[in-house]
């Protein structure tokens, strides 16, 4: 059961890898690196919330 556990994470990492990649590629060619950062810049300030509350939950 832990293999197939260990299989699946390990499938959807590379899954979420070669999916951001793309979407990477396809908003620089589009609109250009600039929203590509601002992009990435808003992603990770939505992470910050969401990480402070599961840290607070455990």
């Amino acid at each position: 059961m832990m293999r197939l556990v260990q299989g699946l994470a390990g499938v959807a990492v590379a899954v979420a890898g070669a999916v951001g990649g793309m979407a990477s590629g396809l908003v620089a060619t589009a609109a250009g690196f600039p929203l590509l950062t601002l992009c990435g810049a808003i992603l990770s300030l939505v992470m910050v919330p969401v990480v402070a509350a599961a840290v607070r939950r455990c």
